[in-house]
């Protein structure tokens, strides 16, 4: 009497271990342009946020001095806060999503938040955005006097 024999021939392995290995040729670099594609609209969104978040608050500034209040001195802490109330951070590299100046990282994708005049009432700040990835290079200047 003859044994049955169970389980998977050679080339039936072999056809599998081609398919998977087809599959992943595809899917790989589909995978990379997604993971890009997401980082950029990172940039592009932290971006907007902080142009957004900065014209609110020298707006809310400005109707506060109209009505007699004493405003404090803005700086880089206190603009980060009214940015990034939630501590971000930045799409590569894990660090802070808005830095001091008007050079951020291109590498990491951080926008940069440079206060040009603190003066009250007269606060000028320029928002940057790196040439990250396939992203243009971009800066808004925000003038409290002109809104």
């Amino acid at each position: 009497m003859k044994k049955a024999q169970s389980g998977f021939t050679l080339i039936e392995l072999m056809i599998v271990v081609a398919i998977i290995a087809i599959l992943a040729a595809i899917a790989i670099p589909a995978y990379n342009s997604y993971i890009a594609e997401a980082r950029m609209s990172k940039v592009t969104d932290h971006y907007d946020e902080a142009v957004r978040s900065i014209k609110a608050e020298l707006a809310k500034r400005a109707a506060q001095q109209a009505r007699g209040d004493t405003l404090s001195t803005f700086s880089f802490s206190s603009l980060r806060a009214v940015v990034d109330p939630d501590g971000q951070k930045s799409p590569v590299g894990g660090g802070e999503a808005y830095v001091d100046g008007t050079s951020p990282s291109a590498t990491n994708g951080e926008i940069g938040l440079s206060l040009v005049s603190s003066t009250a009432g007269s606060e000028i700040i320029v928002i940057t955005k790196p040439a990250f990835d396939e992203l243009t290079a971009q800066s808004t200047r925000v003038d409290a006097s002109q809104l």
